[in-house]
C-alpha cells in the first residue's frame, strides 16, 4: 500500500490557476498541505532506494509508503519545494532533462505553446498544414487550441526538433515576456543532494517521446542524461521517469528490460495511475499526479489504492 507522487513545479501562494500548463503545477502551501494530510494518513516517507528495497518484500511493514518526485527539473523545485521539504524532513527526488540544467533557454515547448496561446498569437506551420489565426480564437476555446496544438508538437517535434524551435522562440518572443520557467543549475541540485534527502534520477537528454525512439535511440537518451548526471554530481543514477509518461507516450516495451538494464537503470516510473504493489513491473511501475485539485480524499484514495482499483484497468503490457 502506498504511491509514488508525481510533481513538476510549484509555483507561489498567489500564482493563478488558470494557466493552460496549471494541471502540471502545485501551489507553495498545497504542497506543504498534502504533506500534513499525508502525515495524517499514517504515511511514511522513504527515498527511492527505500522503496526498491520496500516494495517487493513488504514484510511486517503496515503503513502506507510514499515517495515524492518531480520531473524535468523546474528551478521552483528548489526556490519553493526544498524548504517545505526540508521543514518536514521529507526524502524526495528529481528527474532531471540534461538539456534542461544550466540552460537559461530550455525547450519547455508547453510553456512555449501557453505563452502563444494566452498572447492569441497568430502561428502557421506551413510544413504541417497547421495555423491558428484570429478567426480561430474568436471562435474556439484557447483550451482546445492549447490541445490541438500540443498535439501537433508532441506528435512531430522529436523528429524535427530544430523547425519547432525556431518557430516556437520566434512566435512567443513576440509577447515580450519570460518565455519558460527557470530551470535548475547544477549547484542547485548538488545543494539538495547533500541534505541527504534528495536523490536524483534520469528523465532523458531532450525529453522526447518513448514511442516515437528506436531501442537504440532510447538507449542513447538515457545514457546521455547519466553521463551528465554522473559528470556534474558523481552519482551513478539507477532510478528513470518517462517523458510524458502515459501508455500511448511509451509505446511498445517489448525491449524495455533490455534498455533499462543495458543503462543500469533499477526503477522505472511512468505516470500510469494504478496500484503500487509487488505485482508491478519495476520498469513499469505507476505514478501519482499531485496538483491544485487534490483534496484529502484524493490523497486517501490513491493512498490506499481505492482509487486505482476503481478505474478500468489501464496497465502498460
Amino acid at each position: 500500500m502506498g504511491c509514488v507522487i508525481t510533481l513538476h513545479r510549484v509555483t507561489g501562494a498567489n500564482a493563478p490557476l488558470t494557466g493552460l500548463n496549471s494541471f502540471i503545477e502545485i501551489k507553495e502551501d498545497k504542497l506543504e498541505t498534502a504533506i500534513v494530510e499525508l502525515k495524517k494518513l499514517g504515511s511514511k516517507f522513504i527515498s527511492l532506494s527505500e522503496m526498491e528495497q520496500s516494495i517487493y518484500n513488504r514484510g511486517s511493514i503496515v503503513e502506507p509508503l510514499v515517495h515524492i518526485s518531480f520531473d524535468d527539473g523546474y528551478y521552483d523545485n528548489y526556490s519553493r519545494a526544498f524548504p517545505i521539504l526540508k521543514k518536514h524532513h521529507i526524502c524526495f527526488s528529481i528527474f532531471v532533462v540534461s538539456d534542461f540544467m544550466d540552460n537559461s533557454s530550455p525547450f519547455l515547448w508547453w510553456y512555449l505553446l501557453e505563452n502563444i496561446v494566452e498572447n492569441e498569437l497568430p502561428v502557421s506551420f506551413e510544413k504541417y498544414g497547421f495555423e491558428i489565426t484570429p478567426f480561430t480564437y474568436a471562435t474556439v476555446s484557447k483550451a482546445a487550441i492549447f490541445e490541438q496544438f500540443r498535439q501537433l508538437v508532441l506528435e512531430n517535434a522529436d523528429r524535427d526538433q530544430d523547425y519547432f524551435k525556431d518557430k516556437l522562440f520566434g512566435y512567443a518572443g513576440q509577447a515580450g515576456k519570460v518565455l519558460v520557467p527557470a530551470t535548475l543549475s547544477w549547484q542547485q541540485v548538488n545543494e539538495m543532494l547533500e541534505s541527504g534527502l534528495c536523490e536524483i534520477g534520469v528523465h532523458t537528454k531532450t525529453h522526447p517521446r518513448f514511442n516515437e525512439l528506436s531501442t537504440a535511440e532510447r538507449m542513447e537518451e538515457i545514457n546521455a542524461c547519466r553521463q551528465e548526471i554522473k559528470k556534474h554530481t558523481g552519482i551513478d543514477a539507477a532510478y528513470f521517469a518517462y517523458p510524458y509518461g502515459s501508455q500511448v507516450d511509451i509505446g511498445g516495451v517489448d525491449s524495455i528490460e533490455e534498455v533499462m538494464k543495458a543503462c543500469g537503470i533499477r526503477l522505472a516510473f511512468t505516470t500510469q495511475s494504478l496500484e503500487l504493489n509487488a505485482l508491478c513491473n519495476k520498469h513499469l511501475l505507476p505514478r501519482e499526479f499531485l496538483n491544485n485539485s487534490a483534496t484529502g480524499y484524493t490523497l486517501k484514495t490513491r493512498l490506499t489504492g481505492a482509487y486505482q482499483r476503481s478505474i478500468p484497468a489501464n496497465k502498460i503490457s
